[in-house]
């Protein structure tokens, strides 16, 4: 096969769209797919050079395999994963907690099953350092199986016709694959169980082995049948005009695919179409455009895609992917594009120097030359420095990972402020009113005369603290962690919060923040969340917090559902009415918490930018206006509280980042705020 640079030229139009992607650029929301464009590229070049060698060598060495695999992949992967972790040591403290459980499955190259049974979703809104190493895991298990399992079909495929089933069983295994993931999008039931979790579906169905390995297996079965470069090559086969059949559909094949990523939108990682169709469809348009490239008639398109600037890209695609999200991460590109140009200069230039001073050395052989060397000598020298370097590199992995694995979860949310409860707020509120009740004489009473009598109204002194469980979203966090002092003696606060998500659960936000996107099917079960959560605390009252999720556009199935509108109402009507029935099996009462005015701003660590629909205050009121209403035909089971006036009516204290932190989610003053002007509403329900 020789060296083909036509896919380098693919792998930097795969890079460049993932890198896109993972930027939030409104128009590449769909560079997902350029991580199945590496899939398919590694299947079938990696099994082009098993078959050389077998043809060559009549065997395969797979101890060299390996060995090639690990000097061209390892090194660059560790210096990257220490730079991280000694970044994330003096400079990311709040990244330190999640990194501490990332580190070691990117060691071992298990993260994307460690990211399917995690707690932080694939497309959740929250970034992890080392998010985008599953697809590095995919190919590194594929490196470790598929050479075990080309020695053994080889040696069972006997003869000509045995060995020429090959291709044909691998894409059936790849159809397979890609049928394992249709299957898994017909049923409602959990997607599998793994360590006694239940996966979120569409999270597995992106991150594991299995159905991601239908790009590998496709390129794999290429691989044994399009050998182009062995034919001899005539003038017969380039028609007149001079552009072959291999140029046009390379060249249309890369296109479609480029286009497939310009015009599907993120939350379509969460959608069934992408697993039916879209995910396949890239996989063969894949196949398509690396089997038209590396043919010799494809003089055109290799003028192209073997362009001296596209193939530089290429080889060092590898370092990009690896360097560009860290760098994104630490410098917040998402919540701030203009920063994306400073963002991307720093990952060329990190990647560069690992290219040229890690990667490359490596992989000629610089370690085994220093070995030689050290050798020559002599044996007290060699062993005096291995003694060194081992030695540093204890003291720098102990340091590290003792950092890590002491490191303290991180929430941005919590505020150590000393803010005590103010009790005179609960100074008219000493009993619980119970509602009269009617009785009827018995038989033997009854007289002409004789009518029903009303009872006293019976006065119970409510049982302090109340136990109330707050419900909802980020927002709902916040006022749970942010206790004032002293209040723990009239309520008793258990935090049911699912972060990310308000009443709904299928959809995705639009926004006027173009750049903004977030899929809601990760909100999937929600309503047996705050269930649980009301069982859990034995609760009372379950105080619903929502509002900085509810108040958007929204776009369902591809079609757009205008907040405010019919079908918009009933969606956000449907979803309250749901988290009722679930807290009132829970035997709960529902208070649903006036959503607030909210002063949105940019601050670091927020992960969110700063959205304009939170901070329309027509939006706002018309939200509380569908939860007044709820609230009124479901007197028996759910009860409309007003919050503190001074966050639509007092500027100074609805803007104040003292009060809430990013003008959305409270620290303790806020929390403060919200208790005192609730708090005898909340003693005087009747649960």
């Amino acid at each position: 096969m020789g060296y083909q640079p036509v896919l380098d030229g693919i792998r930097a139009v795969a890079v460049v769209i993932v890198i896109l992607y993972h930027a939030g650029f409104e128009w590449m929301h769909g560079g997902f797919f350029g991580v199945e464009v590496f899939f398919v590229v590694s299947g079938y070049l990696i099994t082009s050079l098993l078959l050389d060698e077998h043809r060559r060598d009549g065997k395969v060495s797979l101890g060299q395999f390996w060995l090639r695999r690990a000097r061209r992949l390892l090194p660059a992967l560790f210096t990257m994963l220490a730079a991280v972790a000694l970044w994330a040591t003096f400079f990311g403290e709040d990244h330190l907690a999640q990194l501490s459980k990332d580190i070691l499955p990117a060691t071992f190259y298990v993260s994307n099953w460690a990211q399917i049974v995690g707690d932080v979703p694939y497309f959740s809104t929250e970034a992890p350092l080392l998010r985008h190493v599953w697809s590095l895991a995919v190919e590194e298990q594929w490196y470790i199986l598929w050479p075990l399992a080309f020695v053994g079909l080889i040696g069972l495929a006997k003869g000509r016709i045995g060995r020429s089933r090959l291709p044909l069983a691998l894409a059936v295994a790849s159809l397979a694959s890609m049928a394992f993931s249709i299957v898994l999008t017909l049923s409602d039931a959990p997607a599998i169980s793994l360590l006694g979790q239940d996966p979120d579906r569409y999270n597995f169905l992106y991150l594991n082995t299995i159905s991601r390995a239908s790009g590998l297996l496709l390129g794999a079965s290429m691989a044994f049948w399009w050998r182009p470069w062995t034919r001899r090559r005539t003038a017969t086969t380039t028609p007149p005009g001079g552009v072959s059949r291999a140029d046009v559909a390379g060249i249309v094949a890369v296109t479609a695919i480029v286009a497939i990523s310009a015009t599907r939108a993120a939350d379509i990682l969460a959608d069934a179409s992408l697993y039916r169709l879209w995910l396949p469809l890239v996989t063969v348009l894949s196949a398509i455009a690396v089997g038209a490239m590396v043919d010799p008639d494809a003089v055109h398109a290799q003028r192209i895609f073997a362009s001296r600037a596209l193939v530089e890209v290429g080889k060092r695609s590898y370092g990009l992917y690896l360097w560009h999200w860290p760098v994104f991460v630490f410098t917040d590109v998402r919540a701030a594009q203009g920063r994306f140009v400073p963002a991307m200069l720093i990952s060329i230039a990190i990647a560069e120097a690992c290219y040229r001073f890690v990667e490359t050395p490596v992989r000629n052989g610089a370690l085994r030359r220093w070995w030689v060397a050290a050798e020559h000598a002599g044996r007290e020298r060699r062993t005096g420095i291995a003694a060194l370097y081992v030695f540093a590199g204890i003291v720098l992995t102990g340091t590290l990972g003792a950092r890590l694995v002491t490191a303290e979860t991180f929430d941005v949310a919590v505020d150590e402020s000393d803010v005590a409860f103010d009790p005179s707020v609960l100074a008219d509120v000493s009993t619980t009113v119970v509602p009269p009740t009617a009785t009827t004489p018995t038989p033997a009473e009854t007289t002409p005369s004789a009518a029903p009598t009303t009872t006293a109204p019976a006065v119970t002194t409510p049982p302090l603290p109340r136990r109330v469980v707050i419900v909802g979203d980020s927002q709902a966090h916040s006022l749970a962690v942010n206790l004032p002092s002293g209040i723990e003696s009239t309520f008793d606060i258990s935090d049911g919060s699912v972060e990310g998500c308000g009443v709904l659960d299928e959809g995705s936000v639009r926004s006027a923040r173009e750049s903004f996107r977030r899929s809601f099917a990760e909100c999937a079960g929600w309503q047996q969340e705050w269930g649980d959560a009301a069982l859990a605390a034995d609760a009372e009252l379950a105080l619903v917090v929502i509002g900085a999720w509810d108040v958007f556009d929204l776009e369902v199935d591809g079609a757009a559902v205008p907040f405010g509108s019919a079908t918009g109402d009933e969606r956000i009507l449907a979803g309250v009415r749901s988290g009722i029935d679930a807290l009132a099996t829970a035997g709960a009462h529902t208070v649903l918490l006036e959503v607030p005015c909210m002063r949105p701003q940019d601050v670091e660590g927020a992960g969110v930018p700063a959205l304009p629909e939170r901070g329309d205050d027509a939006r706002i009121a018309h939200l509380n206006d569908l939860l007044r209403l709820v609230a009124d035909q479901d007197p028996l089971r759910a009860t409309f509280v007003e919050g503190p006036d001074e966050w639509c009516n007092n500027e100074t204290i609805a803007t104040d980042l003292g009060y809430r932190w990013d003008g959305v989610h409270v620290y303790t003053p806020g929390a403060k705020l919200i208790y005192e002007a609730i708090a005898p509403d909340l003693l005087t329900i009747t649960a």
